[in-house]
């Protein structure tokens, strides 16, 4: 059953916590086509032609934590003229994740690592989390010029112009 309030991950793999440990394990994730372009749809943006993704995870009975790497390719649009750009990305991250629950919920400390909850983690969506995260919030072509430069009218010069500044205004030519 589809549930609208929690809809399905666009790229899910989730993996069960308990059998991580100490030591942990190394997961290579990749985005499929169809994957890659419900990504898309999520990010507003035209395509994502390469989604992977290597992590680490490990576990003890308090924390979770995980260390990767993601490299993605994007086609964005630039904020300037609006063409179709490439964006590479190729970033390395680390999350940590409690599995104490906060004392309080009063004070949210920032530095504190996320509350997690059950067995179940999704690397998929971790990967996804991150792409938001790496991509460039106002992507622009090298070189491009924008819409203002290219169609905005021509400023109309006043054939007084050469004189603003020479005359001094007084009482009596204001």
């Amino acid at each position: 059953m589809n549930d609208p309030a929690n809809p399905a991950p666009e790229f899910s793999y989730e993996i069960d916590i308990d059998d991580v440990g100490r030591a942990g394990k190394i997961f290579r994730l990749s985005a499929n086509e169809k994957e890659r372009a419900k990504i898309a749809a999520r990010l507003e943006t035209p395509s994502v032609e390469k989604l992977e993704g290597v992590m680490k995870v490990m576990a003890t009975k308090t924390t979770i934590r995980v260390t990767g790497e993601i490299t993605a390719e994007l086609t964005r649009e630039c904020v300037a003229s609006l063409e179709p750009m490439l964006e590479t990305i190729a970033e390395s991250f680390e999350m940590d994740f409690s599995r104490t629950p906060p004392e309080t919920e009063e004070e949210e400390d920032l530095d504190a690592p996320e509350y997690f909850e059950g067995t179940a983690l999704d690397l998929g969506e971790l990967l996804v989390q991150q792409l938001s995260l790496a991509m460039d919030p106002f992507p622009r072509k090298e070189g491009a010029k924008s819409l203002a430069e290219t169609y905005a009218p021509e400023e109309k010069v006043s054939p007084f112009a050469g004189l603003k500044g020479v005359l001094g205004k007084s009482d009596d030519n204001q």
